[in-house]
């Protein structure tokens, strides 16, 4: 078991897109609400008393991935060194984890923000075969963000978890939309 003091450094702006319930947010159903698009856009992103901040397993993620986006587990893996993909994937899922300096399961940005710095704009076609509008929440640079990572199985050694994570910011990104927005840079890789 070891853990790294880590840090990224954004190279690009951050974008946001946590999905909300407006029921939950003032007790009306979402086609009844007079919310407008810019009361929305803070819905979009993670923030509590003490300002912005991404949760844990989103740093996670940029190593584990998902059925829409390769992380870094499967890059390294499958197209650095043949047929480790799964092998690399499932030691992350299982034995690597995040924790937020302050709080284990936020990771807080730096420069400190309350709220989002700009917002990005598409058009998108619907379902009725129609164009629609979406907005979402960006964070421009400079960002970055300090965490830990917590390996419990000394089998993987450091170095090859930090070619991971230099995958995870260079290729995958941090937020939506990446790596168009969210890319970032290591920073800080220090064994604890």
């Amino acid at each position: 078991m070891y853990r790294v003091d880590a840090a990224f450094k954004g190279i690009v702006p951050v974008m946001f897109n946590r999905f909300f319930n407006i029921e939950d947010t003032d007790g009306r159903a979402k086609k009844k609400s007079k919310m407008t698009w810019r009361e929305e856009l803070p819905l979009k992103m993670y923030i509590d008393e003490q300002g912005v901040f991404v949760p844990t397993d989103n740093i996670r993620m940029m190593l584990i991935g998902n059925k829409h986006r390769k992380g870094a587990a499967k890059i390294q893996g499958s197209y650095i060194e043949k047929a480790k993909g799964t092998e690399y994937t499932e030691f992350c899922s299982s034995c690597v984890w995040i924790l937020g300096k302050d709080d284990p399961q936020k990771v807080r940005f730096d420069p400190h923000r309350e709220t989002y710095d700009d917002y990005d704009e598409r058009s998108f076609i619907n379902t009725k075969g129609t164009r629609s509008l979406t907005r979402r929440p960006i964070l421009k640079t400079p960002w970055s963000v300090e965490f830990f990572v917590e390996v419990t199985d000394d089998q993987m050694h450091e170095s090859k978890l930090r070619e991971m994570f230099v995958t995870a910011g260079l290729r995958c990104g941090l937020g939506t939309y990446g790596p168009v927005f969210g890319r970032c840079e290591l920073t800080k890789w220090e064994l604890v």
